[in-house]
């Protein structure tokens, strides 16, 4: 959880108190010796409070529907219930949005986004805290963006960076009807290893969904899915 120089800071703090419980328990100086051991588990406690993450969320859930089925045209739905650790975070980033084709339309909580940043083909929007959200007691933000072109392809990807501590993963894909899901798959990528996990539920052949309990900060989550070709009728009809 700390880096280095921050293991070293609690290691010594926890060998403060140890020195604490035996001067309290093993001489005369009882006071002297709580006084050391309350003192550095006071500083244990605030050392884990400053290094917890900015915002906790409790339920993720992260919806993509292609509306079409060349997969030319497509809509991101993501839901989390946010709370926020400190009373002084101003501001939430939706970080590592990306495609395959390009997107637009970005809205949280049903606005326009603060700020807007795109770097290495990866988006992140911001939407400023205001007081009365007050995200320290718990709430809802949607962020919902439209994608064109991106999954034209015989394989698709919805995937999701854990950014945030994060208590429960839910991702789905609704596909149109005029194209079957052959195959499917969830995985996650952590620390350069890909990691196989059980596999998404299919529903109908136009619906995949999947999730995972406590997910790893850091990783990307994805759900990769495999469908047919669409017919050249259907092609050419995309154009149109």
């Amino acid at each position: 959880m700390f880096n280095k120089p921050n293991q070293m800071i609690f290691y010594i703090n926890v060998l403060i108190i140890v020195f604490g419980a035996l001067v309290a328990l093993l001489t005369p100086f009882f006071v002297v010796g709580l006084i050391f051991a309350l003192c550095a588990a006071l500083l244990i406690f605030d050392q884990f409070r400053q290094n917890k993450s900015a915002f906790t969320i409790s339920d993720l859930k992260k919806i993509l529907t292609v509306h079409d089925d060349g997969g030319n045209k497509a809509t991101l739905t993501q839901t989390q219930k946010i709370t926020a650790c400190h009373v002084d975070n101003s501001e939430y980033w939706f970080q590592n949005i990306r495609a395959i084709g390009s997107i637009s339309n970005f809205r949280i909580n049903n606005g326009q986004p603060d700020n807007q940043q795109k770097e290495n083909g990866n988006y992140r929007v911001c939407m400023r805290i205001p007081p009365e959200l007050k995200l320290i007691n718990g709430s809802d933000l949607t962020l919902t963006c439209e994608y064109q072109d991106a999954f034209t392809q015989s394989e698709g990807t919805l995937s999701h960076v854990i950014n945030d501590d994060t208590q429960h993963l839910h991702m789905a894909v609704q596909l149109p009807e005029g194209r079957a899901v052959s195959t499917a798959r969830f995985f996650c990528k952590h620390d350069g290893k890909e990691e196989a996990l059980l596999p998404p539920v299919i529903t109908g052949q136009t619906k995949i969904a999947a999730d995972v309990k406590n997910p790893k900060l850091g990783a990307e989550y994805c759900l990769q899915w495999n469908w047919s070709e669409p017919d050249w009728l259907k092609k050419l009809g995309s154009f149109f």
